[in-house]
């Protein structure tokens, strides 16, 4: 059983970071191909040049951090529940 928790964490590593990358990845797709953005019918905001650079970084940092707590979240569960087991 714990064999399986193992691997189930190092998947799950490579799974976060591919999903982060994937995000930053769409984020600088979105931002890199327009002039301008107006969210939810606003008014319209002009694309500076270091946004499409720096926004994906950003967004990287946040999904891989968020996804990897969620992680270790589910592991901690997951060890509490195999040691009540164990006794």
């Amino acid at each position: 059983m714990g064999f399986l928790l193992r691997r189930l964490l190092v998947y799950g590593r490579w799974l976060a970071l591919a999903a982060a990358t994937t995000a930053a990845a769409g984020l600088y797709g979105v931002l890199s191909t327009r002039e301008e953005i107006a969210l939810f019918g606003g008014a319209p905001h002009a694309i500076e040049w270091w946004e499409p650079y720096v926004w994906p970084a950003v967004s990287f940092v946040v999904v891989g951090r968020v996804l990897r707590m969620a992680l270790n979240r589910l592991a901690g569960a997951a060890t509490e529940t195999l040691t009540r087991l164990r006794r």
